[in-house]
């Protein structure tokens, strides 16, 4: 289950890139949810959504969700997952996204790449060569490498890849707050006016009637 609290207008919180992605700061506290955490395995990424992801020793580590989209501009799904606390002593992050459901209970399935350190020591970094679907919602996960109190906890940022961008399990929901209503409808507004392509919703490049269009079917199709 996705982190209530991760259930926000990121959308519009977000901040963009230089290059054209977005950052989210985070921070794991003692409120969030908790996973039997996988290990990294060494196995790269080979464009499927079930590479091969060791259990761990460290059992009951608390973790942030985040779903993640691409636009027509992306090409993989890349991320990084930079500390913001002053030694990895006080907190050291580990990221795993997956493609399609995300269950903490079986953290090993629908993983695209798991990384500890490949940022350089702490920060981690998610290389997936694997071509964006844009019709899929990508989970990140994000939490620390170990289950020890005093290293578990802390803040962090995660930089998106040009292309990629904060979503919502339901496309409509542009608010994040799990309900359509208005706000979703002013967010889509406010982002199209913008022309930030999260609001490209045919995926063509262009901002357009056809998104307009494309945003009105979804959101009179409701979410699940």
């Amino acid at each position: 289950m996705i982190n209530p609290k991760n259930l926000i207008p990121i959308l519009l919180a977000s901040t963009a890139l230089a290059g054209g992605g977005q950052t989210q700061i985070g921070s794991i506290t003692t409120d969030d949810p908790t996973w039997d955490r996988p290990t990294p395995t060494g196995t790269n990424p080979d464009g499927t959504c079930n590479i091969f992801a060791a259990d761990s020793l460290n059992d009951a580590v608390h973790y942030d969700a985040y779903y993640i989209r691409g636009n027509s501009m992306a090409s993989f799904l890349d991320a990084n997952i930079i500390s913001l606390e002053p030694t990895p002593l006080d907190f050291d992050p580990m990221a795993v996204v997956y493609c399609g459901v995300f269950d903490p209970n079986q953290p090993d399935v629908n993983v695209i790449d798991i990384d500890d350190d490949s940022n350089g020591y702490p920060n981690a970094l998610i290389f997936a060569e694997d071509v964006i679907d844009l019709n899929q919602v990508y989970t990140l996960v994000v939490s620390s490498y170990s289950n020890y109190p005093q290293s578990q906890f802390g803040d962090y940022v995660i930089e998106l890849t040009f292309g990629l961008y904060f979503s919502t399990a339901c496309l409509p929901d542009f608010s994040g707050d799990g309900v359509l209503d208005f706000f979703d409808i002013s967010a889509f507004l406010a982002l199209f006016s913008n022309n930030d392509l999260a609001a490209d919703l045919n995926n063509d490049g262009i901002l357009d009637f056809f998104d307009i269009s494309a945003f009105l079917t979804e959101f009179a199709n409701g979410c699940p």
